[in-house]
């Protein structure tokens, strides 16, 4: 049966250039986006500081070929290095593996069969071998981090230009160079979400993929893999380690507080953390989809830091929740639940 993983918290991170966007003369710009928010006078528009979903995807996924790495698992040679280039063309392969895709798979399931059992990043992922039209969706999903949305109604996000000076012996006008890094702060949403019945199994659209069998990988490899995954997003989490500039913007961060969910059979994605109630409105929806679908079931996990408001569910419906002392402690027992269900 389909499991799926979902994942949203919020994080409180002060001074932080974690993505920049551009140098404008002697500034460096933070990145920015539109946000549209609700207030006593109706809808408004404000451009806030953000952090993109691809720099949060590769940072995720230099840990995940780390990790697996290190557990024994197979990671090609460009994403053991960070370099995603992924299987993206013949060139690639014939670089990094040596071999003419061309001549060596009948089609697009023998190619994207050779790439997963090569290389975990690629299986997690995903790729585009574009020879071969070969597609492989990633398995897991990230969005844009962004300030909550109770924290803008406030005002209490922003980003400003620091000043700072250096050394420069050809500096005009004199030995300092003077220049601003754009930093911001806020409270910050998270999300992130894993198909993980889909690890180590085909995509269906390729041509080829076998429909009596749709894994390419046993059950054992698949569950590893799973937890490899999720390995790789606490260490997202817990180690703060991932972003730009952190040389000498190292943030000041706090996680205030996370909810995950783990369902079956169909796809459910936690309500994004931008109020304390998005705890009770996830397993409101999580409920509401149990009455109206007899075999849907989920588990809701939580961390409150912060005073989250209250959730329950009425007796008889699928809807398990638990509260957890950590963040870390959620993704665990998230972990340990996803593979006995795929087990």
């Amino acid at each position: 049966m389909p499991v799926f993983f979902s994942l949203s918290a919020r994080v409180l991170i002060n001074l932080e250039a974690l993505n920049m966007a551009e140098s404008v003369g002697n500034v460096v710009r933070h990145r920015r986006a539109p946000v549209v928010l609700r207030t006593d006078k109706g809808f408004v528009l404000r451009y806030v500081p953000v952090i993109s979903g691809e720099s949060l995807a590769h940072h995720y996924q230099v840990l995940l070929a780390e990790i697996a790495g290190k557990k024994g698992l197979p990671v090609c040679s460009a994403c053991s290095q960070g370099v995603f280039l992924k299987h993206a063309d013949s060139n690639v392969f014939k670089k990094y593996d040596g071999i003419d895709p061309k001549k060596m798979f009948k089609n697009a399931a023998e190619a994207e069969k050779y790439v997963v059992e090569k290389c975990v990043v690629e299986d997690i992922g995903g790729f585009l071998f574009t020879d071969m039209t070969t597609k492989r969706t990633s398995r897991f999903r990230v969005g844009y981090m962004i300030p909550a949305l109770d924290a803008l109604r406030v005002g209490a996000a922003a980003t400003e230009a620091q000043f700072h000076v250096r050394y420069s012996p050809g500096a005009a006008g004199g030995e300092q160079a003077i220049y601003y890094v754009e930093v911001g702060s806020a409270v910050y949403v998270f999300t992130y979400a894993l198909d993980a019945s889909a690890v180590g199994a085909y995509s269906m659209e390729n041509a080829g993929a076998p429909r009596e069998n749709p894994y390419i990988l046993g059950q054992e490899d698949r569950k590893k893999r799973v937890e490899t995954a999720l390995d790789a997003l606490a260490a997202l989490l817990g180690g703060m380690t991932w972003g730009a500039k952190t040389t000498r913007f190292q943030p000041h961060w706090k996680i205030l507080s996370l909810v995950a969910s783990i369902t079956e059979p169909i796809p459910f994605n936690v309500s994004p953390g931008h109020d304390k109630g998005y705890l009770a409105e996830t397993v409101t929806r999580a409920c509401s989809l149990s009455r109206a679908l007899g075999d849907f079931s989920a588990t809701i996990l939580y961390y409150d830091g912060e005073g989250l408001d209250e959730a329950s569910c009425e007796k008889g419906e699928r809807v398990e929740v638990i509260d957890k002392n950590s963040y870390i402690d959620v993704i665990e027992e998230a972990k340990k639940k996803i593979t006995e269900k795929l087990g």
